[in-house]
């Protein structure tokens, strides 16, 4: 059985970058998945290269009215989340909507995932610092979401 077969999972800031290499495993491991694509995002060519497993919307990950908006329709495409996967492509990540945040089940993971070179970001010593390919920086943020117990944080 796929690894992640059963769960479900969003994506947000999943339509480019390590978002997007995160959101392709999940769905290559079975996962039912909703990726969000931010503004000046092509969203068909983000399905075409995620696949068939998922669902690609827009939303602007850095408008919290519209993250806190996406929370219908992922509660119409999913249900409830299993891994919640917040990315910026430049600085850190805004918190979870707490409107998504009520669609997690009770075993659920949430990994805050960032993409910059700005030093003074790296220097706020986030939760989890991953470097390499986003291949490999995607294969270590599932693990921290699968694998790793909700109480602990982990510096990759």
């Amino acid at each position: 059985m796929p690894k992640y077969a059963g769960r479900t999972a969003v994506v947000v800031g999943g339509a480019t970058g390590l978002g997007l290499a995160i959101a392709k495993r999940l769905v290559e491991g079975g996962a039912d998945v909703l990726v969000t694509g931010g503004p000046g995002t092509d969203l068909a060519e983000a399905a075409a290269e995620v696949g068939p497993g998922a669902h690609v919307i827009g939303c602007d990950p850095a408008d919290p009215a519209a993250v806190t908006a996406l929370a219908p329709a992922v509660r119409a495409r999913l249900g409830g989340i299993d891994l919640l996967f917040v990315h910026a492509d430049d600085g850190l990540p805004a918190p979870p909507a707490p409107a998504l945040l009520r669609l997690l089940r009770e075993d659920g993971s949430v990994v805050l995932t960032a993409a910059t070179a700005d030093p003074a970001v790296n220097s706020l010593a986030p939760l989890v610092r991953c470097h390499g390919s986003a291949d490999a920086t995607a294969r270590a943020a599932l693990g921290l979401a699968a694998d790793t117990p909700r109480t602990r944080t982990e510096r990759i």
